[in-house]
């Protein structure tokens, strides 16, 4: 009996698995959003907090030390295990090769409170990423940002030092848009 229970768990979860992510590549909606996201300035909201193994902290003087800096931004849904290994990890090591010593990668990781046990248990184990892990169990990024999208290409994007959003494309999507950060980190170094 305890073999079988064993079992319908084991396929409830691979089921889970296979099922979470939701988000679509092409929506015609998209295509306007995504000719808005490069006129955007961003902005950290305080009651993000920052995820530090499996520990919290607090923002504020994380947010200090990143004015000035140029950033790579991505918005990860925290409630999905595909997006946990399939997009944070791979996006994580993607930009990892690129990126220069004084830039940082951010990901912005939702998860709500009603699930944040079931995270930390299961999927923050998962997490194989060395970039800097926001929590946020509201979508306050997204909500003061106006970011709301379900497109995951236009979830991930390059701030310039004074917050504003000069280049968007997920590599793991679309594998060529990696050239173009990689042009943008260019010009920002001259």
């Amino acid at each position: 009996m305890n073999k079988c229970v064993m079992y319908y768990l084991l396929v409830l979860f691979t089921l889970i698995i296979l099922t979470s992510c939701k988000y679509h590549l092409t929506n015609n909606k998209n295509n306007l959003t995504s000719d808005t996201l490069l006129t955007k300035t961003i902005s950290f909201p305080n009651c993000l907090l920052k995820l530090n193994g499996n520990q919290f902290q607090k923002t504020d003087s994380f947010i200090f030390k990143t004015e000035d800096k140029t950033k790579v931004i991505s918005i990860i849904d925290g409630n999905c295990p595909k997006c946990i290994i399939n997009q944070l990890n791979n996006i994580d090591s993607i930009f990892n090769s690129i990126l220069h010593d004084d830039d940082l990668l951010i990901f912005i990781l939702n998860v709500s409170k009603q699930d944040s046990v079931f995270f930390m248990r299961n999927l923050q184990p998962s997490i194989k990423a060395t970039g800097v892990i926001l929590w946020d169990s509201n979508y306050n990024f997204e909500r003061q940002n106006n970011l709301f999208t379900p497109n995951a290409n236009l979830r991930t994007f390059m701030v310039n030092k004074k917050n504003r959003i000069i280049q968007y494309g997920n590599p793991v999507m679309k594998p060529d848009v990696i050239f173009e950060y990689k042009e943008k980190l260019k010009s920002l170094i001259k």
